[in-house]
Protein backbone atom coordinates (compact mmCIF):
# COMPACT_ATOMS: atom_id res chain seq x y z
CA UNK A 1 0.00 0.00 0.00
CA UNK A 2 2.01 3.32 -0.79
CA UNK A 3 0.43 6.98 -1.17
CA UNK A 4 -0.44 7.68 -4.80
CA UNK A 5 -2.19 11.44 -4.52
CA UNK A 6 -3.18 13.88 -2.40
CA UNK A 7 -5.73 16.10 -2.34
CA UNK A 8 -5.63 19.45 -0.58
CA UNK A 9 -9.28 21.52 0.22
CA UNK A 10 -9.61 24.90 1.89
CA UNK A 11 -12.87 25.45 3.58
CA UNK A 12 -14.17 28.65 5.77
CA UNK A 13 -16.67 27.39 8.04
CA UNK A 14 -19.21 29.83 9.72
CA UNK A 15 -19.00 30.58 13.39
CA UNK A 16 -21.40 31.35 15.82
CA UNK A 17 -19.53 33.38 17.81
CA UNK A 18 -15.83 34.62 18.61
CA UNK A 19 -13.28 33.42 20.92
CA UNK A 20 -12.11 35.70 22.98
CA UNK A 21 -8.23 35.26 24.39
CA UNK A 22 -5.88 37.30 26.41
CA UNK A 23 -4.21 38.76 23.57
CA UNK A 24 -7.74 39.54 22.12
CA UNK A 25 -10.46 37.83 19.84
CA UNK A 26 -9.25 34.87 18.45
CA UNK A 27 -10.53 35.74 14.93
CA UNK A 28 -13.61 37.43 13.74
CA UNK A 29 -17.10 36.30 12.76
CA UNK A 30 -16.26 37.45 8.58
CA UNK A 31 -13.03 35.69 9.32
CA UNK A 32 -14.67 32.39 9.96
CA UNK A 33 -12.86 29.02 10.79
CA UNK A 34 -11.08 28.90 7.81
CA UNK A 35 -8.95 25.29 7.67
CA UNK A 36 -7.25 22.55 4.97
CA UNK A 37 -8.92 19.31 4.39
CA UNK A 38 -6.36 16.72 3.23
CA UNK A 39 -7.71 13.83 1.09
CA UNK A 40 -4.81 10.99 0.67
CA UNK A 41 -5.28 8.32 -1.64
CA UNK A 42 -3.30 5.07 -2.43
CA UNK A 43 -2.33 3.29 -5.75
CA UNK A 44 -5.17 0.50 -4.76
CA UNK A 45 -7.51 3.09 -4.42
CA UNK A 46 -8.23 3.56 -0.55
CA UNK A 47 -8.40 6.93 0.94
CA UNK A 48 -7.83 8.37 3.97
CA UNK A 49 -8.84 12.15 5.67
CA UNK A 50 -7.02 14.30 7.53
CA UNK A 51 -7.22 18.07 8.16
CA UNK A 52 -5.05 21.55 8.85
CA UNK A 53 -6.64 23.80 11.53
CA UNK A 54 -4.67 26.60 12.09
CA UNK A 55 -4.96 29.47 15.06
CA UNK A 56 -2.88 32.12 13.80
CA UNK A 57 -3.27 34.23 16.86
CA UNK A 58 -2.22 31.20 18.98
CA UNK A 59 0.33 29.41 16.93
CA UNK A 60 2.50 30.93 14.29
CA UNK A 61 0.91 28.67 11.70
CA UNK A 62 -1.87 29.93 9.28
CA UNK A 63 -3.94 28.91 6.55
CA UNK A 64 -1.79 29.96 3.65
CA UNK A 65 1.17 28.47 5.56
CA UNK A 66 0.25 25.65 6.13
CA UNK A 67 -0.93 25.29 2.43
CA UNK A 68 2.49 26.04 0.92
CA UNK A 69 4.20 23.67 3.53
CA UNK A 70 2.13 21.15 2.15
CA UNK A 71 2.22 21.57 -1.71
CA UNK A 72 5.73 22.39 -1.99
CA UNK A 73 7.37 20.30 0.76
CA UNK A 74 5.15 17.53 2.84
CA UNK A 75 3.39 16.10 0.49
CA UNK A 76 6.35 15.35 -2.15
CA UNK A 77 7.96 13.96 0.59
CA UNK A 78 5.21 11.01 1.39
CA UNK A 79 4.05 10.60 -2.19
CA UNK A 80 5.03 6.69 -2.22
CA UNK A 81 5.05 5.88 0.95
CA UNK A 82 3.51 3.73 2.69
CA UNK A 83 0.90 5.44 4.99
CA UNK A 84 1.01 2.62 7.57
CA UNK A 85 4.82 3.96 8.44
CA UNK A 86 3.75 6.63 10.97
CA UNK A 87 7.88 7.06 12.00
CA UNK A 88 8.70 6.84 8.23
CA UNK A 89 6.56 9.42 7.52
CA UNK A 90 7.42 11.94 10.09
CA UNK A 91 10.90 11.32 9.60
CA UNK A 92 10.62 12.54 5.47
CA UNK A 93 8.25 15.51 5.87
CA UNK A 94 11.01 16.26 8.83
CA UNK A 95 13.99 15.67 6.47
CA UNK A 96 11.99 18.38 4.29
CA UNK A 97 10.84 20.90 7.44
CA UNK A 98 12.99 20.62 9.98
CA UNK A 99 11.95 20.10 13.99
CA UNK A 100 13.21 22.73 16.44
CA UNK A 101 11.12 23.25 19.72
CA UNK A 102 8.24 22.23 18.03
CA UNK A 103 7.85 19.70 15.23
CA UNK A 104 8.51 22.21 12.48
CA UNK A 105 5.02 23.65 10.98
CA UNK A 106 3.41 20.32 13.21
CA UNK A 107 -0.20 21.51 11.99
CA UNK A 108 0.31 21.19 8.03
CA UNK A 109 2.45 18.03 9.61
CA UNK A 110 -0.71 16.89 11.91
CA UNK A 111 -3.12 16.90 8.55
CA UNK A 112 -0.90 14.02 6.92
CA UNK A 113 -0.60 11.96 9.98
CA UNK A 114 -4.38 12.65 10.59
CA UNK A 115 -4.76 11.17 7.30
CA UNK A 116 -2.57 8.18 7.19
CA UNK A 117 -3.69 7.14 10.93
CA UNK A 118 -7.34 7.18 9.51
CA UNK A 119 -5.93 5.29 6.52
CA UNK A 120 -4.13 2.44 8.03
CA UNK A 121 -7.04 2.03 10.67
CA UNK A 122 -9.24 1.81 8.10
CA UNK A 123 -7.07 -1.10 6.07
CA UNK A 124 -7.17 -2.57 9.47
CA UNK A 125 -11.39 -2.39 9.77
CA UNK A 126 -10.76 -0.68 13.79
CA UNK A 127 -10.73 2.63 15.20
CA UNK A 128 -7.82 4.71 15.18
CA UNK A 129 -8.88 4.39 19.39
CA UNK A 130 -7.79 0.83 18.97
CA UNK A 131 -4.20 1.61 17.35
CA UNK A 132 -3.08 3.99 20.17
CA UNK A 133 -3.97 2.38 23.07
CA UNK A 134 -7.54 0.98 25.05
CA UNK A 135 -9.70 -0.56 22.63
CA UNK A 136 -13.04 0.00 24.38
CA UNK A 137 -15.45 2.66 22.88
CA UNK A 138 -16.13 5.27 25.30
CA UNK A 139 -17.25 8.81 25.61
CA UNK A 140 -15.22 11.75 26.57
CA UNK A 141 -16.82 14.62 28.95
CA UNK A 142 -16.25 18.57 27.53
CA UNK A 143 -15.30 21.47 29.49
CA UNK A 144 -17.51 24.21 28.45
CA UNK A 145 -15.00 27.52 27.45
CA UNK A 146 -16.27 30.81 29.71
CA UNK A 147 -14.57 33.53 28.01
CA UNK A 148 -16.28 36.64 29.93
CA UNK A 149 -15.35 40.46 30.31
CA UNK A 150 -17.43 40.65 33.65
CA UNK A 151 -18.88 38.11 36.50
CA UNK A 152 -22.65 38.95 35.24
CA UNK A 153 -21.70 37.76 31.65
CA UNK A 154 -19.60 34.67 32.37
CA UNK A 155 -23.13 33.86 34.63
CA UNK A 156 -24.96 34.15 31.51
CA UNK A 157 -22.42 32.03 29.58
CA UNK A 158 -22.77 29.40 32.32
CA UNK A 159 -26.35 29.28 32.34
CA UNK A 160 -26.50 28.20 29.18
CA UNK A 161 -24.09 25.99 29.10
CA UNK A 162 -25.80 24.15 32.09
CA UNK A 163 -29.05 24.38 30.05
CA UNK A 164 -27.36 22.34 27.31
CA UNK A 165 -26.11 19.49 29.90
CA UNK A 166 -22.27 20.42 30.57
CA UNK A 167 -21.00 19.70 33.96
CA UNK A 168 -17.33 21.19 33.55
CA UNK A 169 -16.17 24.45 33.46
CA UNK A 170 -12.92 26.19 32.16
CA UNK A 171 -12.57 30.44 32.44
CA UNK A 172 -10.65 32.21 30.36
CA UNK A 173 -8.25 34.66 32.20
CA UNK A 174 -5.39 36.73 32.38
CA UNK A 175 -4.87 40.15 30.39
CA UNK A 176 -6.53 41.96 33.61
CA UNK A 177 -6.24 42.69 37.05
CA UNK A 178 -5.88 39.11 39.06
CA UNK A 179 -8.65 40.73 41.46
CA UNK A 180 -11.10 41.10 38.55
CA UNK A 181 -10.26 37.62 36.94
CA UNK A 182 -10.70 36.25 40.68
CA UNK A 183 -14.10 37.61 40.69
CA UNK A 184 -15.05 36.12 37.77
CA UNK A 185 -13.89 32.80 38.50
CA UNK A 186 -15.77 33.04 41.83
CA UNK A 187 -19.30 33.78 40.57
CA UNK A 188 -18.50 31.23 37.69
CA UNK A 189 -18.04 28.70 40.91
CA UNK A 190 -21.12 29.65 42.51
CA UNK A 191 -23.37 29.22 39.92
CA UNK A 192 -21.92 25.89 39.30
CA UNK A 193 -21.70 24.67 42.28
CA UNK A 194 -20.36 20.76 42.67
CA UNK A 195 -18.91 21.29 38.39
CA UNK A 196 -15.01 20.56 37.61
CA UNK A 197 -13.48 24.22 36.62
CA UNK A 198 -10.30 25.49 35.76
CA UNK A 199 -8.50 28.55 34.69
CA UNK A 200 -6.39 29.35 31.56
CA UNK A 201 -4.63 32.16 31.32
CA UNK A 202 -2.70 31.33 27.80
CA UNK A 203 0.12 33.05 28.84
CA UNK A 204 -1.82 36.47 29.94
CA UNK A 205 -0.05 36.89 33.34
CA UNK A 206 3.46 38.01 34.61
CA UNK A 207 4.86 36.17 37.39
CA UNK A 208 3.89 37.74 40.44
CA UNK A 209 0.65 38.59 39.18
CA UNK A 210 0.55 34.75 38.50
CA UNK A 211 1.09 33.80 41.64
CA UNK A 212 -1.55 36.81 43.30
CA UNK A 213 -4.02 35.20 40.90
CA UNK A 214 -3.05 31.11 42.16
CA UNK A 215 -3.80 32.35 45.61
CA UNK A 216 -7.71 33.76 44.82
CA UNK A 217 -7.97 30.38 42.38
CA UNK A 218 -6.55 28.46 45.10
CA UNK A 219 -8.82 29.91 48.13
CA UNK A 220 -12.07 29.12 45.46
CA UNK A 221 -11.00 25.31 45.45
CA UNK A 222 -9.87 24.99 42.13
CA UNK A 223 -7.30 22.63 41.15
CA UNK A 224 -5.79 23.15 37.92
CA UNK A 225 -4.29 26.42 36.78
CA UNK A 226 -3.44 26.38 33.07
CA UNK A 227 -0.83 27.87 31.10
CA UNK A 228 -0.06 31.02 33.58
CA UNK A 229 2.69 33.19 32.18
CA UNK A 230 5.03 33.24 28.93
CA UNK A 231 5.61 29.91 27.50
CA UNK A 232 8.97 30.89 28.11
CA UNK A 233 9.32 32.03 31.48
CA UNK A 234 10.65 29.22 33.02
CA UNK A 235 12.03 31.01 36.56
CA UNK A 236 8.34 32.42 36.80
CA UNK A 237 7.31 28.91 36.04
CA UNK A 238 9.49 27.23 39.04
CA UNK A 239 8.59 29.85 41.30
CA UNK A 240 4.77 29.54 40.75
CA UNK A 241 5.25 26.34 41.97
CA UNK A 242 6.58 27.16 44.57
CA UNK A 243 4.05 29.14 45.70
CA UNK A 244 1.37 27.38 45.19
CA UNK A 245 -0.44 23.92 45.51
CA UNK A 246 -2.42 23.81 42.50
CA UNK A 247 -1.43 21.55 39.19
CA UNK A 248 0.64 23.61 36.96
CA UNK A 249 -0.38 22.50 33.49
CA UNK A 250 1.58 24.38 30.61
CA UNK A 251 -0.04 24.19 27.21
CA UNK A 252 1.63 26.82 24.86
CA UNK A 253 5.05 25.63 26.35
CA UNK A 254 4.84 22.05 25.98
CA UNK A 255 4.99 21.75 21.91
CA UNK A 256 7.37 18.76 21.45
CA UNK A 257 8.15 15.84 23.40
CA UNK A 258 11.75 16.85 23.83
CA UNK A 259 10.52 20.54 25.62
CA UNK A 260 8.05 17.91 27.69
CA UNK A 261 10.62 15.73 28.96
CA UNK A 262 12.88 18.71 29.55
CA UNK A 263 9.99 20.97 32.10
CA UNK A 264 9.06 17.49 33.74
CA UNK A 265 12.99 16.86 34.04
CA UNK A 266 13.30 20.78 35.42
CA UNK A 267 10.36 20.01 37.48
CA UNK A 268 8.18 22.93 36.16
CA UNK A 269 4.91 21.59 35.60
CA UNK A 270 2.74 19.22 37.14
CA UNK A 271 0.26 19.03 34.59
CA UNK A 272 0.49 18.75 30.51
CA UNK A 273 -1.83 20.14 27.99
CA UNK A 274 -2.03 18.20 25.19
CA UNK A 275 -3.29 19.35 21.70
CA UNK A 276 -2.85 16.61 18.83
CA UNK A 277 -2.37 19.12 16.17
CA UNK A 278 0.65 21.25 18.13
CA UNK A 279 2.30 18.16 18.52
CA UNK A 280 2.44 17.49 15.12
CA UNK A 281 0.01 14.79 14.75
CA UNK A 282 -1.19 11.12 16.57
CA UNK A 283 2.04 9.90 16.60
CA UNK A 284 4.20 12.56 18.34
CA UNK A 285 1.13 13.00 20.53
CA UNK A 286 0.76 9.75 21.89
CA UNK A 287 4.55 9.51 22.66
CA UNK A 288 3.61 12.38 24.86
CA UNK A 289 0.50 10.36 26.62
CA UNK A 290 2.64 7.99 27.40
CA UNK A 291 5.79 9.67 28.98
CA UNK A 292 3.09 11.58 30.83
CA UNK A 293 1.90 8.44 31.73
CA UNK A 294 4.55 6.51 33.06
CA UNK A 295 5.69 10.00 35.15
CA UNK A 296 2.18 10.21 36.95
CA UNK A 297 2.02 13.32 35.33
CA UNK A 298 -1.55 15.06 34.96
CA UNK A 299 -2.80 15.29 31.25
CA UNK A 300 -5.49 17.34 30.31
CA UNK A 301 -6.78 17.48 26.57
CA UNK A 302 -7.44 20.37 24.55
CA UNK A 303 -7.66 21.80 21.12
CA UNK A 304 -7.90 24.86 18.97
CA UNK A 305 -11.61 25.10 18.01
CA UNK A 306 -11.01 22.33 15.99
CA UNK A 307 -13.19 21.09 12.91
CA UNK A 308 -14.90 17.63 12.94
CA UNK A 309 -11.31 15.60 11.99
CA UNK A 310 -8.97 17.29 14.54
CA UNK A 311 -11.33 16.73 17.07
CA UNK A 312 -12.12 13.66 16.75
CA UNK A 313 -8.32 12.82 16.33
CA UNK A 314 -7.96 14.35 19.50
CA UNK A 315 -11.14 12.29 20.66
CA UNK A 316 -9.21 8.81 19.78
CA UNK A 317 -5.82 9.84 21.49
CA UNK A 318 -7.34 11.33 24.81
CA UNK A 319 -9.86 8.01 25.09
CA UNK A 320 -7.17 5.63 24.43
CA UNK A 321 -4.85 7.48 27.23
CA UNK A 322 -7.71 7.08 30.16
CA UNK A 323 -7.91 11.04 30.16
CA UNK A 324 -10.36 11.39 32.58
CA UNK A 325 -10.44 15.47 33.41
CA UNK A 326 -13.16 16.70 31.08
CA UNK A 327 -10.99 17.86 27.63
CA UNK A 328 -11.35 21.54 25.97
CA UNK A 329 -12.63 20.51 22.39
CA UNK A 330 -14.62 23.43 22.13
CA UNK A 331 -15.48 23.40 18.54
CA UNK A 332 -18.87 22.24 18.86
CA UNK A 333 -19.37 25.61 21.26
CA UNK A 334 -18.47 28.37 18.35
CA UNK A 335 -18.51 26.36 14.71
CA UNK A 336 -21.86 27.13 13.43
CA UNK A 337 -21.50 24.47 10.82
CA UNK A 338 -19.13 21.91 9.63
CA UNK A 339 -18.38 19.48 6.69
CA UNK A 340 -19.98 16.29 7.95
CA UNK A 341 -23.06 15.15 6.72
CA UNK A 342 -24.72 14.80 10.15
CA UNK A 343 -24.39 16.95 13.35
CA UNK A 344 -21.69 16.25 16.01
CA UNK A 345 -23.57 13.95 18.56
CA UNK A 346 -22.49 16.55 21.48
CA UNK A 347 -25.10 14.94 24.44
CA UNK A 348 -25.10 16.31 28.15
CA UNK A 349 -21.87 18.19 27.72
CA UNK A 350 -20.03 14.87 26.08
CA UNK A 351 -18.99 13.51 22.60
CA UNK A 352 -18.60 9.92 22.26
CA UNK A 353 -15.54 8.36 20.58
CA UNK A 354 -16.41 7.37 16.86
CA UNK A 355 -16.80 3.43 16.74
CA UNK A 356 -16.68 3.14 12.92
CA UNK A 357 -12.87 2.33 11.30
CA UNK A 358 -10.53 5.04 11.17
CA UNK A 359 -11.28 8.51 12.30
CA UNK A 360 -14.55 7.44 12.11
CA UNK A 361 -16.11 10.66 10.48
CA UNK A 362 -16.14 11.50 7.13
CA UNK A 363 -16.86 14.84 4.97
CA UNK A 364 -19.67 15.08 3.11
CA UNK A 365 -18.64 15.91 -0.72
CA UNK A 366 -21.85 18.01 -1.02
CA UNK A 367 -20.82 20.25 1.99
CA UNK A 368 -17.14 20.54 1.04
CA UNK A 369 -18.46 21.94 -1.92
CA UNK A 370 -20.62 24.72 0.26
CA UNK A 371 -18.05 25.96 2.52
CA UNK A 372 -14.56 25.77 -0.20
CA UNK A 373 -13.10 28.78 -1.08
CA UNK A 374 -10.15 29.54 -2.97
CA UNK A 375 -6.49 30.70 -1.09
CA UNK A 376 -3.60 32.81 -2.65
CA UNK A 377 -0.59 30.63 -1.30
Amino acid sequence: MRIARVELIPLRLPLRRVLTLPRGASRSLEEGKRLLLVRVQTEDGRVGWGEASPSRRWSAETLESALTSLQHYLVPSVIGRDPRDLAGLHAAMDQELAPGFDRGQPIAKAALDFACHDLAARAEGIPVQAMLGRREPGAIALAYLVSAPTPDDAVRQVTEAQAAGYQAFKVKVGGHAPAHDVAVVRAVAAATAGATLSVDANQGYDAGSAREAARGFEALGLRVFEQPIAATDWEGLRALRKATRMTIALDEAAMSLPVVEELLRQELATGIVVKVAKLGGLHHARQVLDLCRARDVMLLGSGLMDAPLTLAAGLHAFAAAGIDFPCDLNGPQFIAEDYLPEPLPVKDGTLAVPARPGLGWEPDPTRIDRFRQSVSA
